[in-house]
């Protein structure tokens, strides 16, 4: 009898632990993101009530400057560090709101995304919800090698568990990004021998005025593109899905910028890199086709492009200082492959 009871709860404790794993695996989230439920004491909330700002706010501090006044603190444009440290930092987190409001932070370095310590843990996507009325200053730290100049952001992704099938509900700038960028130079600022992608080269002379620096739409028809946007559509698992980058400048001003491709918010290679060198001259129009395969995995999967301006060049010099997106799109899997 007890060697018959001993076998029922091992078989009962590994029925748990594999219910446990299918669930865990099943859920809406994704089980690599790092998820930060509890904060160590290096995290802090500060309340700057008199900064007035409402909406998603991201920045950084220096710790040495985190009792003065925001619009009082030296810029952060530009951090200098020697060979064998990491870029340490805080980063501030705001929204004004009066509930938490969830995000789901991603740090660059040169382009390329990469695994960061957040408040102490280690990971590609780290998960939290953002206190209300309150100023968050987490502890951010980058490993980084290589000496000269670096280019280093960090993007907040909106609301990452919302899954809406509405086009509606995704339209522009429904789910756009927030982000800040600095430059981070290792022992000197000498130019940076990272390399950025031979320009895709806009062309023609359009006539419209409105700028489209990164939108995804569907393969060319007799429809203009601002009527093919890609805003929510059905797939099959693992499908082939043919999609077009659409970009436009229709300002009287060059405009040169990376675009980064994201599906469920991991970079991807797209028409052949993860890294697209975008440079647009006035009027002109430019179309990147590729094919996009899609996850195996039921569910709502997140398309995002985002961009960023004059990359390598000093921030106070630069188009824009922030990361920038303006939409997210949603693919449905669903059915047999």
């Amino acid at each position: 009898m007890l060697r018959e009871s001993t076998l029922r709860t091992t078989w009962g404790l590994l029925l748990f632990c594999l219910v446990g794993l299918v669930l865990a695996c099943s859920s809406s989230g994704d089980t690599e993101w790092v998820r930060h439920r509890e904060w160590s004491a290096e995290t802090q909330f500060s309340q700057w009530s008199d900064a007035g700002h409402r909406g998603l706010a991201v920045g950084f501090v220096r710790p040495e400057h985190r009792d003065v006044f925001p619009y009082n603190r030296p810029s952060t444009h530009e951090f200098h560090i020697q060979e064998g440290e990491s870029f340490t930092i805080l980063l501030i987190l705001a929204t004004g709101y009066d509930e938490p409001y969830p995000v789901l932070v991603s740090v660059f370095l040169d382009y390329r995304q990469v695994s960061f310590s957040l408040d102490g843990q280690q990971g590609l996507l780290h998960y939290l919800e953002i206190e209300p009325d309150v100023d968050m200053e987490i502890p951010l730290e980058v490993p980084i090698e290589a000496s000269g100049w670096h280019d280093l952001f960090v993007v907040v992704f909106r609301e990452p568990d919302f899954h809406p099938i509405d086009p509606e509900e995704r339209l522009p700038p429904a789910l756009a990004v927030g982000g800040r960028r600095t430059v981070v130079c290792v022992r000197d600022c000498a130019t940076s021998t990272q390399k950025l992608p031979d320009a895709l080269v806009g062309r023609g002379n359009t006539a419209h005025r409105l700028n489209v620096y990164a939108f995804p739409v569907l393969p060319g028809d007799d429809r203009p593109p601002n009527e093919r946007l890609l805003l929510s559509t059905t797939a099959r698992p693992g499908e082939l899905f043919p999609l077009e980058l659409w970009a436009r400048n229709s300002s009287e001003r060059a405009r040169d910028y990376v675009v980064l491709p994201l599906l469920d918010f991991r970079q991807f290679y797209f028409a052949g890199s993860d890294v697209l060198h975008l440079r647009m001259p006035p009027g002109s129009e430019l179309f990147v086709a590729d094919q996009l395969r899609l996850p195996n995995e039921e569910g709502v999967h997140e398309l995002q492009f985002i961009y960023i301006f004059d990359a390598y060049q000093a921030l106070d010099e630069v188009t824009d200082p922030f990361v920038q997106s303006v939409m997210r799109s949603a693919f449905l899997v669903e059915g047999e492959e």
